[in-house]
């Protein structure tokens, strides 16, 4: 496929194999980032693409979808091999969600550019909101239970001057850490919606076929979301939840790309070097992300999600 012409007026960055280079940063990024955000970093890719490569959204949003079905497939290997994945559940939402972005495809790259870049951005500005509600929602939560936690303990470790035992057997549950016997994570309880009767394989369903159908007018950018509905919905350990949306990505991704294929919108010079940088960065990743040092914290990844959101919101808004 024929690489679109780019303008000599660019600047600095008017160079294309600099700004070839930067979109094989970008995937590497884009492919860390991928295993906390099930792809959704992606977002950052399509501006990119879209602004300074000169693609359409819709071709922009086609190349990033190709690339980060096999970035999160690369992803979710890692995730596999630690058992992190509520296989059953994943396939459920993940296959529901082929239709769904199949669907959101094709409608999307009938739809004219500008328009469609506007309501891209406000859906950005709208999803940077809410999961930054629902962020600060589940900080607050941890606060409580935190200083919960930290009362019930000061209130055991009060000597009992009639029974004495009581105290030293207080104070040796004390020590046990909340998440589970020697240190190690307590199992999570599985949310009821998680199970196989009726009810839950429809909200499964449901969940599957909207996450599709936005992922294939919107691109990537909803994967925060999705994390957010599989941590409210379905009760999951965190790591749990991160492994089973990246593994159900695999399979929307991949029904949004064919759409997007079928319909010409994805550039595959672009798609290849995005891939390959993407796997690069995939693997560093899950390696960081899984050896529990810092990177294993997630806080400060939905932190740069959101603010990548607010700024792509923007500029899509804006532009004429």
């Amino acid at each position: 496929m024929a690489i679109p012409f780019i303008p000599l007026n660019l600047g600095l960055v008017g160079s294309l194999s600099f700004l070839l280079i930067l979109l094989f940063l970008l995937g590497i990024g884009t492919g860390g980032l991928s295993n906390v955000t099930s792809g959704g970093a992606g977002v950052l890719t399509i501006y990119f693409l879209d602004t300074f490569l000169r693609l359409t959204i819709q071709g922009a949003t086609g190349t990033v979808l190709a690339a980060s079905t096999i970035i999160t497939g690369i992803g979710t290997i890692s995730f596999y091999r630690k058992k992190l994945i509520d296989m059953k559940l994943g396939i459920t939402v993940g296959l529901s969600g082929v239709v769904g972005a199949y669907i959101g495809g094709i409608y999307a790259s009938s739809v004219e550019n500008v328009s469609f870049e506007h309501v891209f951005g406000a859906f950005c500005l709208v999803l940077a909101a809410y999961t930054s509600f629902m962020f600060y929602s589940e900080y607050r939560k941890k606060k409580k239970e935190s200083a919960t936690v930290y009362a019930t303990v000061s209130e055991s470790s009060v000597p009992d001057v009639n029974n004495p035992g009581n105290a030293v057997a207080a104070n040796q549950a004390s020590t046990v850490p909340s998440g589970g016997i020697g240190g190690s994570p307590a199992p999570s309880a599985r949310g009821r919606l998680s199970g196989t009767d009726p009810l839950s394989l429809s909200v499964q369903i449901a969940k599957g076929v909207l996450i599709g159908l936005a992922t294939g007018l919107f691109g990537v950018a909803l994967a925060s979301l999705s994390i957010v509905l599989f941590i409210l919905l379905f009760k999951l350990d965190t790591k749990m939840v991160l492994g089973t949306s990246l593994f159900a990505s695999v399979f929307r991704y991949a029904g949004g790309t064919l759409s997007y294929i079928i319909t010409g919108n994805v550039n595959t010079y672009y798609f290849l070097i995005l891939a390959v940088g993407g796997a690069i960065g995939s693997v560093i990743g899950a390696k960081m992300l899984l050896g529990g040092g810092t990177f294993s914290k997630d806080y400060f990844v939905k932190l740069i999600v959101v603010a990548i959101l607010l700024f792509i919101g923007y500029s899509f808004l804006t532009k004429h």
